[in-house]
């Protein structure tokens, strides 16, 4: 499927101040989930605000940032004018993803046990963001880091990407 949008993905890093455009690209989803009636996926309150936050993602992008770790931050950008040289790039979305590994809420949950015990060899996407303050430049970015991610496994001989998605409203986020 062709994009309109032309995107680069690349690592999240510290030194680009990726932390806080990740922290401010979940603030730009509330508005987002409220007008599609998925307001109580992540709730009102903005991520800037809530304890912990800011700290963990800093955290996040720094352990990213490590060879070694299983746990990748990916930023996706455009340009406003398309691909030229020397044009700024500006970022719309970013993703989460982890290597052979799952977070508790998963591993732990009764109903998802069967499913994940004795997984091996493969990544989990956590979560894919779209920065809604870009003015319809984000169109498409979902899209382009899940097949970026598809390709990172396929670059690691993983045999399985498993996806985190948010079941309620009918399922409408997820379609």
């Amino acid at each position: 499927m062709a994009h309109p949008q032309k995107f680069y993905v690349r690592l999240a890093s510290l030194e680009g101040h990726d932390a806080q455009f990740i922290i401010a690209s979940f603030d730009s989803t509330l508005p987002h989930l409220a007008a599609i009636g998925s307001a109580e996926m992540w709730g009102e309150q903005l991520f800037s605000e809530r304890e912990g936050f800011a700290q963990e993602t800093i955290e996040s992008v720094q352990k990213s940032e490590d060879p070694d770790s299983a746990s990748k931050i990916f930023i996706a950008e455009t340009q406003k004018t398309g691909f030229t040289d020397g044009a700024e790039r500006v970022r719309v979305g970013s993703a989460t993803v982890r290597e052979d590994s799952m977070p508790a809420y998963i591993t732990e949950h009764e109903k998802m046990k069967p499913h994940v015990q004795g997984a091996n060899n493969f990544l989990f996407l956590e979560v894919i963001i779209a920065d809604y303050r870009t003015d319809g430049l984000h169109k498409g970015v979902g899209t382009c880091l899940l097949e970026y991610i598809q390709r990172y496994g396929r670059e690691r001989s993983k045999k399985t990407l498993y996806v985190d998605c948010w079941s309620g409203n009918g399922g409408k986020l997820n379609r």
